[in-house]
């Protein structure tokens, strides 16, 4: 098992909210290193949170005799004010994806944190069957601004020209896609200087830019 404050050991962030995917970290983290009885989790767990967080969590220890889900139920039982349902609902998804319609998208670390934060909700209420694959692509889709997803959605139907326009695009084929715009964006940046553009209407905003139309495994002159 990783020390405490390395890279790969697993951090608790001080957000109850965040205790479920804490504790998951580290079931999956022991199972991969071989410690998988309840006590050698509930070791580890307490390995990796803070001082003040250990001494509350400690407690929980006396009262779960080593079974791994009690302690984590117990641990919940310290922070009355959360539920893991309160903290992880559509409209919680929804919110952020309205917060991040209005955030520019130009770099790849912007296209991380907006997908941790979606993710964050999102893989949560798939496996609560709560939300559906399909919705959970569009709604993955509809958090870039209106050029982005112009731009995105152009890049897709290129690269799958027999891609039914009712069907919906997966989050990893919409992810591949936002990763080539990001990367051709940064090799080769477009400034627009030209006056006649800067007053044209701001319907032209919305048009795919002609920089981006090749992105993808396969173009129409292919």
């Amino acid at each position: 098992m990783p020390c405490k404050g390395v890279p790969k050991a697993p951090t608790f962030s001080g957000d109850p909210c965040d205790i479920t995917d804490y504790l998951d970290d580290v079931a999956q983290l022991c199972k991969a290193c071989g410690a998988i009885s309840g006590a050698e989790k509930i070791k580890y767990a307490l390995k990796y949170v803070s001082c003040e967080v250990e001494k509350l969590w400690c407690h929980a220890t006396h009262y779960c005799k080593a079974d791994w889900d009690a302690f984590g139920r117990l641990v919940m039982c310290f922070y009355p004010e959360v539920d893991a349902d309160a903290c992880h609902t559509r409209s919680a998804l929804q919110h952020v994806v309205e917060r991040q319609v209005s955030i520019p998208m130009t770099s790849q670390v912007d296209l991380g944190a907006y997908l941790h934060e979606f993710e964050s909700i999102s893989l949560y209420l798939l496996r609560k069957e709560h939300l559906s694959e399909s919705e959970r692509s569009r709604w993955f889709l509809d958090g870039f601004s209106p050029e982005f997803k112009s731009a995105l959605l152009h890049c897709l139907s290129l690269s799958d020209l027999n891609h039914h326009p009712e069907d919906p695009w997966t989050t990893d084929e919409i992810l591949l896609q936002a990763k080539c715009i990001l990367m051709v964006q940064k090799c080769a940046p477009i400034t627009h200087t030209d006056a006649n553009f800067r007053n044209a209407p701001r319907t032209l905003d919305m048009e795919p830019m002609p920089w981006i139309w090749t992105v993808g495994p396969r173009t129409a002159l292919s």
